[in-house]
């Protein structure tokens, strides 16, 4: 079985990775185990900890937790950004839409922090309606880690915004408006965007196969026939980038699902990573002339209305950011340098600045893995879900149901910190001499490494109380 990565390069347009042997990859993952095991106990001390504090706030009968006024809103900042009184002061207008009790009183975070101490203070308490449930981080990934933001979000509804401070106060703007105006902008319509490259020269499907047809196209078939929307979807070859542009410029939809490769520019310049890494790779055809024919990016979101009061979810490599050194190398005993700086990507940012765009995104850190979702060996759906795909149908479930968007992500995160409480417990078990290490056993290895990793990559941009209003009912 091979493990297939959803990246493109910039420089050949070729995969970012090649195709591993999933019993070579467990193998190092097993290795990978005995280097990090003290960080991945504190990591699983942490989300389960988080996880518990969760459901009890969603079993506390006087918390509607998918209400932010009433679940408790606020927002984090480093103390120590240089920005924080500019960004307390934009970001003000909305804590009082929230219902904020002080908006001068942020959550304090320092890069210092002791992680798992500050869960424990901020997010440890028998009075569970004094604790907001929503959190808003403000800054990039140098302030706030992108890690610490996977663990804060298994014991609250957390997104991030990282933009100026004029443009943090047109999403401000943009998301009172929308919230406050008589009639929502969004029809009861959502896009469904997946291209699909076919064989590969070695004689193996590229992984947009799988995610065009054993994600987008079900996904596609059961918000239409389960949730009673109306879908405009473009699969494989209609994948195309005008499709792409003309769809979410077009009549406004509530969601917009893409399942491609993000590309992936680590033998770039920062500042070319920071402008193109983890744009949407589209359908090629033998008539692209250049790479922005079948790229978008952020400089190819008109300035008219795009998506205006949707959500976004875009399944690829680096579509939410990227960490200068991947995650996964690291634990494989490869360290490899994405870039110089942890950065989130310009398309999410330049969307939720747009005045007439979205209200959030969701995206990926880092490289994207086919096996987060599907398994190329045994690829077919039965009953309509396999397990993988279930955070996948819970998000776009949550989102088309107005909640919170900041909800989203529970299923994704309850894998986070239940499969870091499996990798830990495989590692015990291993020193134990418990497990015979075999092939078939680190194939299962390499699966359940994958599978946690690309749960805790999985993050929103945005504020996690935003929802959607939909028109057409």
């Amino acid at each position: 079985m091979k493990i297939l990565a959803t990246g493109l390069s910039h420089a050949t347009g070729e995969p970012l990775v090649e195709p591993i042997d999933a019993a070579v990859f467990g193998e190092q993952v097993r290795q990978g185990l005995e280097r990090n095991a003290d960080d991945l106990r504190e990591r699983a001390k942490a989300t389960s900890q988080g996880a518990a504090y969760r459901r009890e706030v969603e079993l506390q009968p006087v918390i509607d937790v998918r209400d932010p006024r009433a679940a408790g809103w606020t927002f984090l900042v480093n103390a120590d950004d240089p920005d924080r009184d500019a960004l307390v002061d934009a970001v003000r207008p909305l804590a009082e839409h929230r219902g904020m009790p002080d908006p001068s009183k942020p959550l304090q975070f320092r890069m210092g922090d002791d992680w798992f101490e500050w869960l424990l203070e901020n997010y440890s308490s028998l009075d569970m309606s004094a604790v907001p449930h929503y959190v808003l981080m403000l800054g990039g990934p140098g302030l706030v880690p992108f890690q610490f933001q996977a663990l804060l979000d298994a014991a609250a509804s957390v997104g991030r915004v990282q933009l100026a401070p004029d443009e943090l106060r047109a999403y401000v703007d943009k998301l009172i408006r929308l919230e406050s105006a008589p009639d929502p902008v969004p029809e009861k319509r959502a896009v469904v965007f997946a291209p699909d490259y076919g064989m590969r020269p070695d004689g193996q499907f590229d992984a947009t196969y799988f995610s065009r047809e054993y994600m987008a196209k079900p996904l596609d078939g059961h918000v239409r026939e389960k949730l009673g929307f109306e879908t405009v979807a473009f699969l494989g070859e209609p994948a195309v980038k005008s499709a792409l542009v003309e769809a979410l410029g077009g009549a406004p939809a509530a969601l917009a699902y893409t399942a491609s490769h993000g590309l992936g520019a680590s033998d770039q310049t920062l500042e070319v990573q920071q402008r193109m890494n983890g744009a949407i790779c589209c359908q090629r055809s033998g008539a692209d002339t250049s790479t922005r024919d079948w790229l978008f990016s952020a400089e190819d979101v008109p300035d008219e209305p795009f998506l205006e009061g949707g959500v976004l979810f875009q399944f690829a490599c680096f579509g939410y950011g990227t960490p200068a050194e991947s995650d996964f190398m690291h634990w494989l005993g490869e360290p490899e340098l994405n870039g110089t700086a942890d950065f989130v990507a310009a398309l999410p940012k330049r969307l939720l600045a747009h005045p007439r765009g979205p209200v959030a995104f969701i995206g990926h850190v880092d490289t994207a893995w086919l096996h987060g979702f599907d398994d190329p060996d045994d690829p077919h759906i039965v009953e309509p879900w396999n397990q993988r795909m279930s955070p996948f149908v819970q998000a776009v479930n949550s989102v088309l149901r107005v909640e919170p968007v900041g909800r989203a992500l529970t299923d994704m995160n309850t894998r986070y910190s239940a499969t870091n409480a499996i990798l830990t417990g495989t590692w015990d078990r291993i020193r134990r001499g418990k497990v015979e290490e075999t092939p078939e056993f680190w194939t299962r290895l390499a699966t359940t490494f994958i599978t946690r990793s690309d749960a805790q990559n999985y993050m929103l941009f945005g504020d996690p109380g935003a929802r959607i209003r939909i028109g057409g009912d």
